[in-house]
C-alpha cells in the first residue's frame, strides 16, 4: 500500500480539520451575528412603534381636553401655590411658554350642567387645566374654579400629592420635547388666549441598545369655540 492509499485510509490530517473547524466557526459566527442584529433592529421597530402608539394616545388625551375648553389663557386665572414663580407670583403658568398649554373650560355641577358665573349672559365658570413638562413626564394640573356645586378637583405635583389635593395626571413618559403653537382662524401664529386652534408636538426618547430610540409626532385641534 503506497503513502497516498494510508492518508486517504486514516481521514482528515490535523491540519484540514483545523482549517474545517476554523471555517465552520466563522460562519457560526456570521449567522449568529446576523440574527443578533435582525432581533436588535426588530426590538428597535418594536420600541419606536411603542413610543408613537404612546405619543398618540397621550396627545389625543390633551386633543380632548382641548375640544372642551373655550379658549387657552395666557395666564392661570385660579391661583397657584405651585405655579412656577410661586410663592411670589401664583398666577404664573403661562401659555406664551412654548412648552405649556394653559386651558380654559367650563366646570359642571354633578349633574353635568354647566355653571354659570353670569347666566344672563352665559358666561361660564372656568376651570384650568394645565400641561405642563418636568423631568421628561407630561403632567396634567386642575385648578378647580371656587364655584359651590363643582366637581373639578385642584390637582398638586406628585411629590405634593395629599387626601385633598390629589396628583397631577401623568399623561405621558420619556418625553424629550412638548411644543405648543397657537393659530388664528387665519392659520397665521396668534396670542394663546385669541387662538383658533392649537397644535402640539410631541418627541419621545428611549436610549437603548447604546443609542437614543426616538419618535414625534404632532396633531391639531380647534377650540370647542371655533
Amino acid at each position: 500500500m503506497n503513502r497516498l492509499q494510508r492518508a486517504n485510509q486514516s481521514g482528515l490530517t490535523l491540519v484540514e480539520l483545523l482549517i474545517a473547524l476554523t471555517l465552520t466557526s466563522a460562519i457560526f459566527t456570521l449567522i449568529i451575528s446576523f440574527s443578533v442584529d435582525k432581533l436588535t433592529d426588530s426590538s428597535k421597530q418594536s420600541i419606536r412603534y411603542t413610543l408613537l402608539s404612546n405619543a398618540e394616545t397621550g396627545l389625543n388625551r390633551v386633543a380632548n381636553d382641548i375640544r372642551l375648553a373655550t379658549s387657552a389663557d395666557d395666564n392661570n386665572r385660579w391661583q397657584d401655590p405651585y405655579s412656577p414663580g410661586a410663592p411670589g407670583d401664583q398666577l404664573s403658568w403661562q401659555s406664551s411658554s412654548s412648552s405649556t398649554l394653559v386651558l380654559a373650560i367650563a366646570a359642571v355641577d354633578g349633574n353635568n350642567n354647566i355653571i354659570f358665573d353670569d347666566a344672563h349672559d352665559y358666561v361660564s365658570a372656568k376651570n384650568n387645566v394645565i400641561y405642563y413638562l418636568s423631568n421628561g413626564t407630561l403632567y396634567r394640573r386642575t385648578l378647580a374654579a371656587p364655584n359651590t356645586g363643582n366637581v373639578a378637583v385642584t390637582t398638586c405635583p406628585p411629590a405634593s400629592a395629599t387626601g385633598s389635593c390629589p396628583a397631577d395626571r401623568d399623561v405621558l413618559d420619556n418625553v424629550s420635547s412638548f411644543s405648543v403653537q397657537y393659530y388664528g382662524s387665519d392659520g397665521t401664529a396668534a396670542a394663546p388666549s385669541s387662538a383658533h386652534s392649537v397644535q402640539l408636538s410631541v418627541t419621545l426618547l428611549e436610549h437603548k441598545y447604546g443609542q437614543d430610540i426616538s419618535t414625534q409626532y404632532t396633531t391639531r385641534m380647534v377650540f370647542r369655540n371655533g
